[in-house]
């Protein structure tokens, strides 16, 4: 009964991670960087829960990474339910830590893409140096998915073995 709802006990416990992020975020809104970690918290369940449970982690990632912030309804919680379904598919490239590393890094930077992008197209007036300020919004996002993959990854493995969920195959 408990695995069924694995991707919901484990958004709970990602919880503290993306407020961790949030409240980061607050200390440099002075220079508009935000801590974009929605895309990493993807990795260790992509790896670990069928289909449609990560399914759903995602879009509850999504809406909670949207719930503060003016951006279109959605448009981040689609981008990460679109990486969840591909991770989820491909699980062999989840298979060793480098592979881990590159995906957190990747889904993190499209992630965040898509949050700038939405974010400024509601947004009331245009930045000043939008190239610049993207660019370095999406380096944040590459080097936090990179650090933040690992203490991550091992809180959620931590909760989905208590889970009862099954660890990865190594055989595709």
């Amino acid at each position: 009964m408990t695995a069924g709802w694995a991707w919901l006990i484990l958004a709970l416990a990602t919880y503290p991670w993306l407020i961790g992020a949030d409240l980061a975020s607050d200390v440099f809104a002075s220079s508009s960087l935000t801590i974009f970690i929605s895309g990493v918290c993807l990795i260790a369940p992509s790896r670990r829960l069928r289909r449609w449970q990560s399914v759903l982690f995602a879009a509850c990632l999504g809406f909670l990474f949207e719930a503060r912030r003016p951006v279109p309804d959605g448009i981040v919680a689609l981008a990460l339910v679109a990486a969840a379904i591909f991770l989820s598919s491909n699980r062999p490239l989840l298979r060793n830590t480098p592979g881990m590393l590159r995906a957190a890094a990747v889904v993190n930077i499209l992630a965040c893409l898509c949050w700038y992008l939405g974010a400024a197209f509601v947004a009331p007036v245009a930045a000043v140096e939008p190239a610049s300020q993207v660019t370095l919004q999406l380096l944040v996002a590459g080097l936090a998915g990179v650090i933040i993959l690992l203490p991550i990854a091992l809180t959620q493995n931590a909760v989905m073995d208590r889970l009862g969920v099954p660890p990865a195959p190594e055989t595709p």
